[in-house]
């Protein structure tokens, strides 16, 4: 899947969500970030630098259909919004 993909599937750019994103990816597992945050299979990842004692950006939670957010267990500095596809009318 690739970046016009995702905008489309999930109405987000990936690359602007977070105060500094770090990377994207569909997910195939549930770990425990994605328990916390309660993604599923086939939500859309984004992995940010908002985690720790950086801030949060409240932005990531008002686009697209975010379903939550966890921070990294092992490096708390990472943050991962989760989001959900958008279902599209196929008139």
């Amino acid at each position: 899947m690739n970046e016009l993909d995702i905008k489309n599937k999930y109405c987000i750019d990936p690359n602007s969500i977070g105060n500094r994103p770090r990377g994207w990816w569909i997910v195939e597992n549930i770990d425990e970030e994605e328990e916390i945050a309660g993604a599923k299979v086939g939500d859309l990842c984004v992995k940010t630098r908002d985690g720790g004692s950086n801030p949060i950006d409240p932005n990531a939670f008002k686009v697209g259909n975010c379903i939550g957010s966890a921070e990294d267990g092992f490096d708390r500095t990472y943050r991962y919004y989760y989001y959900r596809a958008v279902e599209q009318d196929n008139e």
